[in-house]
């Protein structure tokens, strides 16, 4: 190869490394998938309280989304991040339990109260949807796709 054809090369990857560098990051735009993927564990949570009695072997309450995201909720009011502390800190508590009563393979898990835990899901269920009508007009984000586009360069709003 000659010096032009390496110079072109050079010039193309700095173009785009320069471009992913400098594409803007997403800040506010972000809030509303922040806020769906904490819903996403308080749903699947709700779903576990209600057949959590049937079960044969217990199984764990979700708050991985919430372990990903409890640091990005600066954007929801005091009264909506400690309702959301409080309920997963009931999941914390709770999966505790479930897994000392898996270890040593007794019902002991079944003891659990989970009538306040039930309460605080729906509460914040009904603060989080409140928050995407109010900020978003929906309760649900539509599905995006990205585009090549958009994952070199970064969206354009």
């Amino acid at each position: 190869m000659n010096a032009g054809t390496w110079i072109l090369i050079i010039v193309s990857v700095a173009i785009v490394i320069i471009f992913m560098l400098l594409r803007p990051r997403a800040g506010a735009r972000k809030y509303p998938e922040v806020v769906q993927f904490i819903l996403y564990d308080i749903k699947m949570n709700q779903a576990l309280v209600d057949t959590f009695s049937r079960r044969e072997k217990p199984k764990t309450f979700e708050h991985n989304n919430w372990e990903m995201y409890k640091d990005r909720i600066g954007f929801l009011t005091e009264t909506q991040k400690d309702l959301l502390r409080e309920t997963f800190g009931l999941v914390d508590e709770f999966n505790v339990v479930i897994k000392a009563a898996k270890k040593s393979k007794t019902n002991s898990y079944k003891n659990i109260d989970l009538s306040k835990f039930k309460e605080l899901l729906d509460k914040c269920q009904k603060e989080l949807e409140d928050w995407m009508i109010t900020n978003t007009g929906q309760k649900d984000l539509p599905l995006k796709y990205p585009s090549i586009w958009s994952t070199l360069f970064g969206e354009r709003s």
